[in-house]
């Protein structure tokens, strides 16, 4: 199957001299043979990689109906275009057919990746998934880490184990390890799963549910100004535009630029830092300003001459030129990073400072009890940032998702699964 008519054409073409039957078709819009003899004991596939916001929604909802009619998945509207493409082609696989596909091995630990894993787990017999390095990319337009994952059409035998490896090739990998159904079953997510077998196996309920990050603290991803460079000033463009202070918020800079993870404050709250930025935060109406701040009037008109206020995430907040409200949070951990840093992908960052911290920070906000701990032995603050930095940096990852070139991601709800052991040991009572 091929969707484009230049390239199957082509394809014909090179082809015609051999057995190759190819259409020139949409492959999600075909209807699988009936009859099992004509369907296929093998099955080889490289699905195109569409992510979902390049679907419409009619498009959606299509492959939503079809997938979950044929397998009973219940695919989500986050899905990539792959997804749907693994799960249409059961209709097509004999009893016991072999099939083997090469996919983006962000199914192992996005939530969108439940239904394939939950496929893969209970509808046929997963035999193999190999996971190459995610700093060594198999393709060079794609910043993906990839999987080949194979597996039988068949129902699993009891007490079947799943070869997983990683790294090196399909046949001559860098390590490997046999996983049993059960664990993966269980397993909210399978990344890491070569170191974290055990921790793996035991997740569902090692921990209670006082034990987790998420008790003590409300994470949130930093601000999104919607444009950075208009609104994230230096001190030398406060100068120069001659911007008033009231409207201006010491803000962190890019966790490259700080030198420490310990962020000391100056008389008036800014941070120390070598590279010093303001937010750019305004209510006030645009008459109100070219009455009473004139140098602000200007240049919120140089930033409408640019189109900023007709981005998304601008024009949805009134004025364009506002920002949400958000307090410092006294403990931070960077949302990304990679593995291949001189740092951990992941740092956690003390704040003494009044600065707030753009989306590429977690703001981590103790939750009432531990903020009244915290406000009667505030000494305890230096302490829990310790006792964070003792979490290792294999569990942030196995939390975490991580992309091609060693690129790793942790978002809010991941950082608050995060056990919080290490915090409840120093705390008063266990932290109650």
């Amino acid at each position: 199957y091929e969707i484009d008519p230049e390239i199957g054409e082509s394809a014909r073409e090179r082809w015609r001299e051999t057995l190759l039957e190819l259409r020139i078709e949409d492959f999600t819009r075909a209807n699988p043979p009936k009859p099992m003899s004509e369907r296929a004991n093998l099955l080889v596939c490289n699905p195109p990689y569409v992510r979902h916001h390049h679907l419409t929604g009619k498009e959606k909802a299509r492959l939503k109906l079809a997938t979950d009619r044929l397998t009973s998945s219940r695919t989500n509207g986050l899905s990539g275009l792959y997804c749907y493409f693994l799960l249409l082609a059961h209709g097509w696989m004999t009893e016991d057919a072999l099939a083997g596909w090469l996919i983006p091995s962000e199914f192992m630990y996005v939530n969108y990746g439940e239904p394939i894993r939950e496929y893969l787990t209970n509808k046929v017999t997963l035999l193999h998934v190999h996971r190459f390095r995610p700093d060594k990319p198999q393709f060079n337009d794609a910043l993906v880490s990839s999987a080949v994952v194979w597996f039988r059409n068949a129902l699993p035998p009891l007490n079947h184990q799943v070869t997983f490896s990683l790294g090196g090739s399909l046949l001559n990998p860098e390590e490997s390890s046999a996983i049993s159904l059960n664990t993966l079953r269980q397993a909210p997510k399978w990344n890491q799963q070569l170191r974290l077998r055990e921790e793996l196996s035991t997740s569902v309920t090692r921990y209670p549910v006082n034990g987790k990050l998420s008790d003590l603290f409300v994470i949130k991803r930093g601000l999104a100004t919607g444009a950075n460079g208009f609104f994230i000033l230096t001190p030398e463009q406060v100068i120069e535009h001659k911007l008033p202070a009231e409207f201006l918020q010491p803000i962190l800079p890019s966790s490259r630029y700080l030198s420490n993870d310990e962020i000391q404050a100056d008389e008036d709250g800014n941070p120390i830092v070598t590279e010093k930025r303001f937010l750019l935060n305004c209510g006030l109406p645009m008459d109100k300003l070219e009455a009473e701040y004139p140098s602000l009037h200007k240049y919120i008109l140089s930033g409408i001459a640019e189109g900023f206020n007709k981005r998304t995430l601008c024009r949805s907040r009134s004025p364009w030129y506002s920002q949400e409200r958000r307090s410092p949070a006294p403990l931070l951990c960077t949302y990304m990073g990679r593995h291949l840093s001189k740092r951990e992908p992941f740092r956690f960052i003390l704040n003494h400072s009044n600065a707030v911290a753009t989306n590429t920070y977690l703001m981590m906000y103790p939750k009432p009890d531990l903020a009244q701990i915290l406000m009667h032995e505030p000494e305890l603050l230096g302490e829990v940032w310790q006792a964070l930095n003792e979490i290792s940096t294999d569990r942030l990852k196995a939390e975490g998702r991580v992309y091609g070139g060693g690129l790793y991601k942790l978002e809010p709800g991941e950082l608050s699964n995060i056990p919080a052991d290490s915090i409840l040991r120093i705390l008063p009572e266990g932290g109650n």
